[in-house]
């Protein structure tokens, strides 16, 4: 797991949890692989063995939180983000995540709050910058959005979804040419993907 590797990680962890099915850790580990490999239906029946075995880990909480959002389940999401920050309020990813799922069901200022305080757990991440512009530009504050996508894109020069949404945001205030430059970029950006 440590080295990136999680379905390398995935058949000795079934292993683990045939051999000892009451294995708390085991279970947290086998649901974080599956979180990492995108089989969150599975990864969320994984979490909640877990978690009823331990509910203590946040990291458990957190990943769960990830499926949910992945799957959709924004308020489970919400939750299990919620729980995860009352046993870590410093957990970054947390954070994020729920600042996510509040921008899917249009709870903005709350959103962009949770990414300010993403922000400040992880200034280097453009991904925080990216959803609190997301948060303002659709809560009506599309000049602090400008400013958001642009620390993104300094961040990441190459986060297509950036451009494409500073674009709108600049269109928003009425700087058509500036928003018009920047679906270029995100046109040269995608051809060049592909």
């Amino acid at each position: 797991m440590r080295l990136g590797h999680p379905d390398a990680a995935l058949e000795p962890l079934d292993l683990a949890v045939l051999a000892e099915p009451d294995n708390a850790t085991a279970r947290h580990l086998r649901g974080q692989a599956l979180v990492s490999l995108g089989k969150h239906q599975a990864a969320v029946a994984e979490l909640d063995v877990a978690l009823r075995l331990d509910s203590g880990p946040a990291v458990s909480w957190q990943l769960r939180g990830v499926a949910h959002y992945h799957l959709g389940d924004f308020n489970r999401a919400i939750a299990d983000c919620g729980r995860a920050l009352e046993i870590d309020p410093n957990d970054a990813q947390s954070r994020l995540t729920r600042g996510q799922a509040r921008y899917k069901i249009g709870d903005f200022a709350a959103a962009a709050q949770d990414c300010t305080q993403a922000i400040g757990l992880m200034p280097a991440a453009p991904s925080g910058y990216y959803w609190r512009g997301l948060a303002r530009r659709d809560g009506g504050q599309p000049s602090p959005a400008i400013a958001d996508f642009t620390a993104a894109i300094r961040l990441n020069p190459r986060h297509t979804e950036a451009y494409v949404s500073r674009g709108k945001a600049h269109a928003a205030v009425g700087n058509l040419p500036a928003a018009r430059s920047d679906w270029a970029m995100a046109g040269q950006l995608l051809h060049q993907s592909h």
